[in-house]
């Protein structure tokens, strides 16, 4: 495998094995570029693995997820692959946030492959559903379907505005993003007074990113099959254009 499906195999067999320990499976949620790869067959492979957790006490999410990354729900899948979980480290805890780092390995490799999870505290998870990851993306890892909570396109595309306006240094990611879940004809999206209100933001962010920060920051991160339609100057213009104009529709 590739270092990038490397770390897709382990956010799925991590989320897999989360969400089987669950008592209540709508506790934590997925969202960011694994939501897209994992439901909406995104060609964006996710460096890390994002998720919303409520309720869950910030000691108990963390001895759930240290026993996690040690058991053999975890590990024998990987096995099974070829990989390795060599490190594992949680750099932050706090009430808020609660990160762990981990690094990988194949076999017959000596570089390590880094991934990040991380939690981010809600007070409720709202708007979210319980479905099977896309067939596509599990049957490349050899994997039986599971069921996962995760966010729906509308919801995606108002986190996706919000990230846009908000980040200190805007992403390109998040143009890509939004580009491929404005292409979906069975989404319907409206923004509350409050998100109307990041509109003129994320337009702005938009626009600013240049091509070589795409470029560098996307397209090395894209299925090999798909990367030369995305990797050329006018690819990125046009998502520009089509994003910032869907985003202005929604703020008027």
């Amino acid at each position: 495998m590739t270092p990038r499906q490397c770390v897709e195999l382990f956010h799925l067999v991590f989320v897999r094995a989360l969400t089987a320990r669950l008592d209540d499976k709508k506790l934590v949620c997925v969202k960011g570029g694994c939501n897209l790869r994992f439901f909406f067959e995104s060609v964006r492979y996710s460096e890390d693995i994002d998720l919303d957790v409520a309720v869950v006490a910030r000691e108990t999410l963390q001895k759930k997820v240290d026993g996690l990354l040690q058991s053999p729900i975890v590990v024998a899948p990987l096995k099974a692959m070829g990989v390795s979980v060599v490190e594992v480290s949680k750099p932050k805890q706090t009430e808020t946030t609660q990160r762990w780092k981990a690094g990988l390995r194949t076999q017959g490799q000596r570089e390590t492959i880094r991934t990040k999870i991380e939690f981010s505290r809600r007070a409720a998870i709202a708007g979210a559903a319980f479905e099977a990851v896309h067939a596509s993306v599990t049957s490349r890892y050899m994997l039986p379907p599971f069921l996962v909570t995760h966010y729906p396109a509308s919801q995606a595309i108002i986190q996706k505005i919000h990230a846009l306006c908000e980040r200190h240094e805007p992403q390109p990611r998040d143009v890509f993003d939004l580009n491929l879940l404005f292409a979906r004809r069975d989404v319907t999206v409206r923004l509350s007074e409050e998100e109307k209100a990041w509109v003129p933001g994320a337009i702005d962010n938009a626009i600013s990113i240049s091509y070589d920060d795409y470029s560098a920051k996307v397209v090395d991160y894209l299925e090999p099959d798909h990367a030369e339609l995305y990797a050329s100057r006018v690819a990125w213009e046009l998502m520009q254009s089509v994003v910032t104009d869907r985003v202005g529709r929604l703020g008027k």
